[in-house]
């Protein structure tokens, strides 16, 4: 069982465990036990909150370097980069962690359990990777602004795209239009001229029939 993630634990504890018996009464703690814990728990929230100050730098450098498109070749998005580029800041416990713990809960498990654990394991997470609710939204919500923001970009792009190509293709059929007219005014030149031709060629028949000596004949 202690190879199984904090989450999964935690799920057992609530679901697979009935009437557990009561626990024994706890021993007394000495205060020098509560004063070195809370002098440790201090510790590293002023740990945790320099690695907050100093992971604002470092996000809004890595939005900066990263230039290129978070949409490759073939029309994936990479939600991270866009991410940076959107100067999401990067946190301990993501979103998409929380997302996959959810994920991961057993079919048939009660809103209520699902809730337990989920307070149990964010309770175990919470001082060490920052795993609270308070921080999990506001992540969400942070990348739920940069995804928006993107759609509204690209959906800017696509109505400059579709006016220009658009106007691309007015002028494009005016141009087809053009040479169709050319070609018909051809086909008519050219009728006019076989025409014209053909009736030539009659009266040189005439020329020919009559100094050949055989009237009728082309000769030919």
């Amino acid at each position: 069982m202690l190879n199984d993630p904090l989450w999964k634990r935690a799920l057992k504890a609530v679901v697979d465990i009935k009437d557990p018996p009561p626990p024994p009464p706890p021993e007394p703690v000495p205060q020098s036990s509560w004063d070195e814990l809370d002098g440790a728990l201090k510790i590293q929230e002023r740990r945790e909150e320099r690695q907050r100050l100093n992971s604002v730098p470092v996000a809004a450098s890595a939005a900066a370097d990263s230039g290129g498109s978070p949409v490759d070749a073939d029309g994936l998005i990479n939600f991270e980069v866009l991410y940076t580029q959107a100067g999401v800041l990067t946190v301990p416990f993501t979103a998409e962690q929380a997302l996959d713990m959810l994920s991961h809960m057993p079919a048939g498990v009660s809103e209520e359990a699902r809730q337990q654990v989920i307070n149990v394991t964010l309770a175990a997470l919470g001082r060490s990777v920052g795993g609270t609710p308070e921080a999990i939204v506001a992540d969400a919500t942070r990348k739920q602004a940069a995804l928006k923001k993107f759609r509204q970009t690209r959906g800017d792009q696509l109505v400059e795209l579709t006016s220009a190509a658009e106007g691309r293709i007015v002028d494009l059929q005016g141009e087809i239009a053009k040479s169709q007219a050319i070609i018909e005014k051809a086909k008519r030149q050219y009728q006019i001229l076989s025409d014209a031709c053909a009736a030539q060629e009659t009266q040189m028949d005439k020329v020919v029939d009559f100094f050949s000596g055989t009237p009728g004949q082309s000769g030919r």
